[in-house]
């Protein structure tokens, strides 16, 4: 049981946090409306499947998801899931070279080209929507290899969900607040449990868990020196 003067503490140094955040209300009302990449479901995908493998996310794989659309999409070579299904990897690695991330955005591409819907976008949201924490050992897309639950919080997230993404970044940011709180949460061997233990504790104290994985990304220094420079321009769009 957490005492009161705890989550004080915790609403404080949280608030603080937040307001470090760099452009975090954008970042989180696009994710909730699905509308990352413009709505793009596909770039959504490619996100996800590109920062799965654990490389810089400012640095490395937003210019990747720019040199597919600008390559690919904007071509009308590749517009939705069905057509990065079928296409030929090798002519995909001029914009990417990693085969296992071109592996897991085919076979996500191809689990979420079987819902209905009239876009992929909500093809993404009715997923999304449809699953949640209990579910992600039963279905589909947690079969994939190369998607774990990182990949699917994120996915879920993209897709409007209000939860958290636990990876290194955040789950050290989320220890930070925990430690100036004197909140003791030990980090569960089940993933699932641990995760929605830390949501819990957030919603108690009036911050939505995605806030949480934003904020996470975004008060690094670096990452403000970046989005307000090369990136200036396209905010509107990642």
């Amino acid at each position: 049981m957490i005492n009161e003067e705890s989550l004080i503490k915790l609403k404080q140094i949280t608030s603080e946090y937040i307001k470090k955040a760099y452009m975090l209300d954008d970042f989180v009302n696009r994710s909730k409306n699905s509308m990352r990449w413009a709505g793009i479901g596909i770039l959504m995908v490619l996100d996800a499947s590109f920062t799965s493998i654990g490389l810089n996310y400012f640095n490395t794989v937003i210019p990747a998801v720019l040199r597919f659309k600008e390559n690919f999409y904007d071509t009308n070579k590749i517009t939705n899931f069905n057509d990065l299904v079928n296409y030929d990897i090798e002519k995909l690695k001029v914009i990417w070279k990693n085969e296992r991330s071109w592996n897991v955005a085919k076979n996500i591409s191809r689990i979420l080209s079987k819902i209905d819907g009239k876009n992929d976008r909500e093809r993404l949201r009715k997923w999304a929507f449809l699953n949640d924490l209990d579910k992600f050992k039963k279905e589909d897309l947690s079969k994939v290899k190369g998607v774990g639950i990182i990949t699917y919080q994120y996915l879920r997230i993209m897709g409007g969900i209000d939860t958290l993404m636990p990876d290194k970044i955040v789950i050290k940011v989320i220890n930070e607040l925990f430690k100036y709180a004197n909140i003791n949460v030990e980090q569960d061997k089940n993933i699932i449990n641990y995760i929605k233990k830390i949501e819990e504790i957030f919603k108690s104290i009036n911050v939505e868990p995605v806030k949480i994985t934003w904020m996470s990304w975004l008060i690094d220094s670096e990452a403000r020196k970046i989005l307000s420079g090369k990136y200036n321009d396209i905010l509107n769009l990642i």
